[in-house]
């Protein structure tokens, strides 16, 4: 039986209406799979942090020096076969901007350590901190998103919001956390008090 121009043109018109209708549907269920993803890498690279934290007494600073900063500190604890030195795990997957970090192309990096210094160096995960110091972890992010092959985020003792060097990179310009007590997040805005280990 063979369709008429006009059966022809009715049945492509319904499939484009549908095409229109679920092609939104799609596009946030990928950004929703982004963010997951995200939130799983964090996850993991707190748990790491976490275990270097009972290994050492101490989270890991963010700087030692050019060869070494706390990716390379945690990345024994992140649970890669030692021959598979490249892990995706420190790449967030809505990060289109992926590039290796100078020193160390096995890494892609997407996330930043906090960096703000409202009470001296004790309570400023730059130099590393002692993980009793830490009295509300629950509140206290020690990981964001931040810009391809940036490690750390805001800095310095004075805040602002939105934060330098976090990036907004996902669905309704929010962004990844995680938390000293070993939780994640996905966050819009933030205060200075989510920032501050000396509280």
């Amino acid at each position: 039986m063979a369709f008429t121009l006009i059966e022809l043109l009715v049945v492509i018109a319904i499939i484009a209406i549908l095409v229109a209708l679920l092609l939104p549907s799609l596009a946030s269920a990928k950004e929703q799979g982004k963010r997951s993803g995200c939130l799983s890498n964090l996850r993991q690279i707190e748990l790491a942090t976490q275990m270097y934290a009972d290994d050492y007494g101490t989270y890991p600073p963010t700087w030692i020096d050019d060869q070494t900063l706390w990716m390379d500190l945690i990345k024994p604890y992140i649970g890669k076969p030692v021959m598979e030195q490249h892990s995706s795990v420190y790449l967030c997957p809505a990060n289109s901007q992926r590039a290796p970090l100078p020193y160390d192309p096995t890494i892609f990096l997407s996330y930043g350590m906090n960096c703000f210094n409202f009470a001296g160096a004790a309570t400023c995960f730059w130099y590393g901190v002692n993980a009793n110091l830490i009295h509300q972890p629950l509140n206290t992010i020690i990981y964001a998103d931040c810009p391809s092959a940036v490690y750390w985020c805001g800095g310095g003792s004075t805040f602002t919001n939105p934060v330098v060097d976090v990036d907004y990179r996902h669905a309704k310009r929010s962004f990844v956390a995680a938390y000293c007590d070993g939780h994640v997040e996905s966050k819009t805005t933030s205060t200075q008090a989510d920032w501050d280990a000396s509280k």
